[in-house]
């Protein structure tokens, strides 16, 4: 259970203190930051973060005269917990925070990550497109010089960066360059309206002492580990911070893999690993033994951390354990293996309508609430419960909508591939104002609601129900994400919330099987049509790797086929092609796309 915590803002810069020589814990983290302090300008990075639960890796701008001069801070932070999430925040010092959805893995590759401050406003860019921009009061604020900076730390703050495991040590976070423009609106070269003059960029070929300075022997309250200048280097054209243990510091890894845990389903067991692993022997069938289990093959993952077995003879309902032997990583030298043991967690088949007190403890009908593990069915991640004793209008279940789950970023059940519909259960019962509180609602990887605001819809202490429908789930896991617009004052009950919801499943089907391995040959990806919904034409764009026949074809939700969208060859790169749905109703529809012998699929929806 996620524990309450009262007054906490979970910044790494809420008490920036040099606390030498205290220790929190036996952690060593590191920290790169700029000589010169900076007033407004554009601020990008390109970097690959930190796997790994309880970790942050980060680019972000922070004035170090603070409490001197008021708090001013932007953030860019990666939690090691979340693969499609990107935290952006600014702080005044209230945290204005939006968990950004992204449609790719982070941590699989190096992306672009940055953002423009002016006085007016603050917006945020990836991979060179704008994707958030705040232009509230607190903009206003922000309006003192400020240092560039870099870190990787490991907080206390399970309700937001999760769970702790020593074990994922070391970890390291990758930085390509990084750049920086002045402001000069009106006058520029580069950013929105070249309002900004491209100043310079670090490619980190070599350290340079006229431009940074590694943070040493700090850390602050909420940070569990020490920053120290071995662990910032610079090597093959990147700066690598380095978060170890206080004996191996360094770019270095002495340390070997575990497996953290081990779920079963159906014919497969999915095995999570501490760190990235070696292809060849974690991919050998000789290096899992499971009694009474024959383990026909393995495959790892994209994240190079995740094993899945292809077993026969799993029985669901017994109890198994997984036998692991020879195991290195990718280290050179690699780290072995040479035996562990664990218990694999079994699922537990859930009936529906599934209902669930997102926010607290059984109620009538409605299931507990949980974290999110290998060992459950579903539950959250990130976020704090809070209660109130207003009474709530609306309802004749006044209890369920009195407990809330704030500042949540996704909720994962695991469900049979199918279609499914949810009702969200929602109060607001804290802010009194329209626009105080907003947020968007993810399912699966298309945003469903943007910026809900309950207060306008329902005012305060009133029950408000939404339903979403015709959800698709072809990866066992039906996911939420839910990110904010309007962030809301304060700590515990900021952000995103739920109170309860209603999991009806729709009908269960076979359109075919998504895996997340490694990328194969002949790779495509269809990407999000825009608009979605639509009425009555939309755009399709898809990307493939090699050239050869591609077909794009719409089914209904039963898998009776509607129109044939196009037959072409297609060479490889990205293509579009523009679409009418003249002759078809208002609807949920799925598009397929067909290249060689590949196929990936979408949701449409058709609104008339």
């Amino acid at each position: 259970m996620v524990q309450k915590v009262t007054h906490i803002i979970k910044s790494p810069i809420i008490f920036y203190l040099l606390l030498s020589p205290w220790v929190m814990g036996a952690e060593r983290g590191a920290e790169l930051r700029t000589l010169d302090s900076l007033l407004y300008g554009k601020f990008e990075a390109r970097y690959k973060p930190a796997q790994g639960e309880g970790l942050v890796s980060s680019f972000f701008v922070y004035n170090d005269d603070t409490p001197n001069t008021p708090w001013v801070e932007i953030d860019i932070e990666l939690l090691g917990r979340f693969k499609q999430v990107v935290d952006m925040n600014a702080m005044t010092p209230g945290s204005h925070l939006r968990t950004h959805y992204v449609p790719f893995n982070t941590h699989l590759e190096f992306f672009e990550y940055g953002f423009e401050w002016t006085p007016d406003y603050v917006a945020w860019f990836i991979n060179g497109e704008e994707v958030y921009r705040q232009t509230a009061n607190h903009v206003a604020d922000l309006n003192h010089p400020v240092k560039i900076m870099m870190n990787i730390w490991n907080p206390v703050f399970e309700d937001w960066v999760g769970i702790w495991d020593e074990r994922v040590l070391p970890r390291f976070a990758y930085y390509d360059w990084v750049r920086y423009a002045s402001y000069t609106p009106g006058n520029g070269d580069t950013g929105t309206s070249n309002d900004f003059t491209h100043q310079w960029q670090d490619d980190f070929t070599e350290f340079d002492t006229t431009r940074w300075e590694k943070s040493d022997n700090h850390t602050w309250n909420g940070n569990q580990s020490i920053f120290i200048k071995e662990n910032a280097v610079i090597d093959d054209g990147h700066l690598i911070l380095c978060l170890t243990d206080d004996e191996h510091i360094g770019y270095q890894d002495q340390t070997i893999p575990y497996a953290l845990w081990a779920r079963a389903k159906g014919d497969s067991i999915t095995v999570r690993f501490s760190e990235e692993l070696d292809p060849q022997t974690s991919q050998s069938v000789n290096s899992y033994s499971i009694t009474g289990v024959s383990v026909n093959s393995t495959t790892l993952m994209p994240d190079q951390r995740t094993v899945k077995l292809n077993v026969s003879g799993l029985i669901l309902g017994n109890t198994y354990n997984l036998t692991i032997l020879g195991i290195k990583d990718d280290a050179q030298p690699p780290n072995i293996q040479m035996g562990q043991w664990l218990q694999i967690d079994m699922p537990q088949s859930l009936s529906f309508p599934l209902m669930i007190n997102n926010a607290g403890s059984a109620y009538n009908e409605f299931s507990p609430d949980q974290l999110w593990s290998s060992s459950v069915e579903y539950g959250h991640m990130n976020g704090n419960y809070q209660i109130t004793d207003q009474e709530i209008g609306n309802t004749n279940h006044e209890d369920l909508y009195r407990s809330s789950l704030n500042r949540v970023v996704s909720y994962k059940i695991r469900v049979p591939n199918g279609i499914y519909s949810t009702t969200i259960k929602l109060s607001e019962n804290y802010y009194d104002d329209e626009g105080e509180r907003s947020f968007d609602i993810f399912a699966e990887d298309s945003m469903w609601i943007s910026e809900l605001d309950i207060f306008a819809l329902a005012e305060q202490y009133n029950a408000f129900d939404t339903t979403l429908n015709g959800i698709i789930v072809n990866d066992g896991i039906l996911d939420f994400y839910f990110s904010a617009m309007d962030y809301g004052s304060g700590y515990e009950y900021a952000g995103p919330f739920i109170n309860a919801m209603i999991v009806d499943q729709d009908s269960t089907f076979e359109l075919g099987t998504h895996f997340d391995i490694l990328p194969r040959e002949n790779q495509i990806h269809i990407f999000e049509n825009y608009p979605n919904p639509f009425n009555p034409s939309t755009t399709f764009s898809y990307s493939v790797s090699k050239p050869g026949k591609t077909e794009l074809v719409l089914y209904s939700v039963t898998g009776q086929l509607v129109s044939q969208i196009l037959t072409r060859y297609s060479p490889a790169g990205e293509h579009q092609v523009v679409w009418s749905a003249d002759e078809l109703a208002s609807g949920l529809f799925i598009a397929k796309l067909n290249h060689n012998s590949e196929t990936k699929m979408k949701k449409i929806l058709i609104v008339k």
